[in-house]
């Protein structure tokens, strides 16, 4: 009898512990779910059945950043949450422009989505119907001021110079840019926005008095932009003639509540970091001008992105920039290593890449290779459970961790518009 007591008898004194502490020692199992506002995503596997999920209605639930990484290899799904995820956003007021630069069945990977929205994809390609003008301020409603608008177009042509000749400019090139720019705005008039192409007129024959102010002779000041010139002069001229080489074509509208770039036509050339820059420019502007819309940008193939330093930077500042302007980052990418294999070791490019891991407090992780398993808790601080769960994950199947609650969640799709929305095996069907 007394050994019989002596089992049932417990050896450690009672104790209470938070949901948070039984949270961290059951992971998955004592989580609270993330309540009942945002968007249907799917089923909560060890939870409270569905899982929602919306990055402005968590801001005041405590987290800080409305932001969110997308991983996952070939197959197992990311390209549907990311469509679905959309689509549903879309139905509840937001807005969203979407990077696509990879081609699926001749067209861009969310050309289905943009079809279902009624928004048409832009298509940007040398030698296509549309132009995009990275200097454009049409449309804006007012939302910025003279010398807001005359700012970030200066940055917009430095960056493009920059993507463009695949360097960075020195302070007598930046003096020239300015000039350029200048000379080209007072050009066009009033209300008129300049193009590439009189920019680089501009610095290839300023006026006799340009370079005064800068304290340069008119020959110091065309030599100082010889450069820059020639590159803005090739973009639309040369090889990528027919994306940028004038103003805005009339029917793309930023302001839609969908837009969608599709890059896919480039996805292979060098030419991507550069459309990427003139598309960022625009949407950099929108943002700025819009500050009350609810926005969602989404960057796919973010390794691409991340290879050029000068759109690393930019996407950089946009992340840090998306509290403040109401905008949710979305970063989609295969693999961890994919970050890291941005840049050389040390590199600049890998740097960010990893600075945007802290600066994201959403990560949606399908299925990742057993190789990758250990970056990815060290990166993510992933617990055992966690790290465990990764490699085996089935398609369709996530690990999504919202600040510090972590959840198995598996996507549903919800009627036939989002299967069709999200196949991608048309061209192997037809």
């Amino acid at each position: 009898m007394l050994r019989r007591e002596f089992l049932l008898r417990s050896r450690q004194a009672p104790h209470r512990v938070t949901t948070a502490h039984l949270g961290a020692a059951f992971p998955f199992m004592a989580q609270g779910s993330l309540g009942a506002r945002g968007v249907y995503i799917g089923e909560d596997l060890y939870g409270a059945g569905a899982f929602v999920y919306d990055p402005w209605e968590l801001y005041h639930a405590g987290i800080t950043s409305p932001n969110k990484l997308v991983l996952g290899r070939i197959g197992l799904g990311k390209s549907s949450y990311c469509k679905t995820y959309l689509w549903r956003q879309l139905a509840f007021g937001r807005h969203a422009v979407v990077l696509d630069p990879r081609e699926q069945g001749g067209q861009g990977e969310y050309a289905r989505l943009a079809e279902a929205a009624g928004y048409p994809p832009i298509r940007l390609e040398p030698g296509g119907r549309v132009r995009l003008n990275p200097l454009d301020t049409s449309r804006l409603g007012g939302g910025l001021t003279p010398l807001q608008v005359a700012q970030d177009q200066l940055r917009a042509l430095a960056a493009l110079a920059e993507a463009a000749l695949g360097r960075g400019l020195s302070p007598i090139e930046h003096t020239a840019c300015r000039a350029g720019l200048q000379a080209a705005a007072a050009r066009a008039g009033e209300g008129q926005d300049p193009t590439l192409g009189q920019v680089a007129d501009r610095m290839l024959s300023p006026a006799p008095d340009a370079g005064d102010r800068f304290g340069m002779t008119r020959a110091d000041l065309q030599q100082a932009g010889r450069d820059v010139a020639l590159e803005l002069g090739r973009l639309c001229e040369g090889d990528l003639a027919g994306m940028f080489d004038g103003p805005t074509s009339p029917d793309v509208d930023f302001t839609a509540p969908l837009v969608t770039l599709d890059m896919s036509a480039v996805y292979q050339s060098a030419a991507l970091g550069i459309l990427m820059v003139c598309a960022q420019a625009r949407i950099q502007r929108q943002l700025l001008a819009e500050q009350d819309v609810r926005r969602i940008l989404v960057i796919d193939e973010g390794w691409a992105v991340l290879r050029r330093l000068e759109i690393a930077r930019w996407l950089q500042d946009s992340i840090k920039l998306a509290r403040a302007r109401g905008v949710q980052v979305i970063l989609v990418t295969h693999r961890l290593s994919d970050l890291s294999a941005a840049g050389n070791a040390g590199s600049e490019q890998v740097e960010i890449a990893r600075g945007l891991l802290s600066d994201t407090e959403t990560h949606v992780i399908f299925g990742q290779s057993t190789a990758e398993v250990e970056q990815a808790r060290e990166l993510f601080q992933l617990n055992e459970a966690e790290a465990d769960a990764v490699p085996s994950l089935q398609p369709h199947v996530a690990l999504v961790r919202v600040g510090r609650r972590s959840f198995l969640v598996r996507h549903r799709l919800l009627s036939r518009d989002d299967e069709w929305i999200v196949d991608t095996d048309q061209r192997m069907k037809a």
